[in-house]
């Protein structure tokens, strides 16, 4: 399951039937900004807030992979560490994602799909939704708008204290495991080994901006899962902390939200 728990709360599987439904058309742009004025110089802000900013535009976008990394902006602390990224994705069929990610500055941390017929708004904090809502806009200018549609989904009931917004939602998380254990599964339909290489391969790409390759390094196996600006590295690309890292960030993320670390 690689970490992402956004993808097993409810509010993001009816996302997807709601895209699906063709309710605002097809999807042409989508946005998430995480952003927070905690732990600059300590991390990077890509792998520490980031990974859900990309995930999110994957899932808005079909699940499919971005053709290229179209743009990258970048701040990074006096020890190095990137602690402000701005990235604009190129997907298939001439989608556009943006994402911004930072720790030191807040952002209302919220995001938005844009289709050819409305808009769904994720609310804070969008990268473990309990709601979203659904928008036509029509007519003129796009100035007939509908009434918004309001989808909303409890929390499980599970007492703290905790140290982040919606941990209780772990649970989803929990729950999707023993169903692929009792079901023989090796991995979970809502987040595939594939999709986790690609969101691994748009971070890469992204720090390749301020990094410069390493020696010892990895090489990726599964090249079809990977951009197509990945693939010409493929013969002795990738740094190990690429993968290591980012797996790394997530779970000691999710072990801070449940006061362990």
């Amino acid at each position: 399951l690689h970490g992402v728990w956004s993808r097993f709360f409810p509010a993001m599987q009816e996302l997807r039937k709601t895209i699906d439904s063709g309710a605002i058309g097809d999807v042409v742009s989508a946005h998430a900004s995480f952003c927070q004025n905690d732990g600059a110089g300590s991390c990077s802000a890509l792998l520490e807030t980031g990974i859900y900013c990309a995930q999110f535009l994957q899932w808005a976008f079909g699940s499919q992979a971005p053709e290229a990394v179209e743009g990258v902006s970048f701040d990074l602390h006096e020890n190095g560490l990137d602690q402000h990224v701005a990235a604009l994705l190129r997907f298939p069929g001439g989608g556009v994602g943006t994402f911004e990610c930072s720790l030191r500055h807040p952002s209302p941390r919220m995001a938005t799909i844009c289709g050819t017929k409305g808009v769904i708004r994720v609310p804070f904090p969008f990268w473990c939704p309990t709601s979203f809502t659904v928008q036509r806009m029509t007519g003129l200018g796009s100035q007939q708008w509908s009434e918004e549609e309001v989808h909303e989904f409890a929390l499980p009931p599970i007492e703290g204290p905790f140290n982040f917004v919606h941990s209780e939602g772990l649970a989803y998380e929990a729950e999707e495991v023993n169903r692929c254990i009792r079901e023989g599964l090796k991995e979970s339909p809502s987040f595939t080994s594939t999709e986790c290489l690609s969101v691994m391969s748009i971070i890469s790409e992204i720090k390749a901006h301020w990094e410069e390759d390493a020696t010892g390094r990895m090489t990726l196996e599964k090249k079809g899962a990977l951009l197509p600006s990945m693939k010409r590295k493929l013969d002795g690309p990738c740094h190990p902390h690429d993968a290591g890292l980012l797996f790394c960030a997530l779970h000691a993320q999710k072990r801070r939200a449940l006061g362990v670390l």
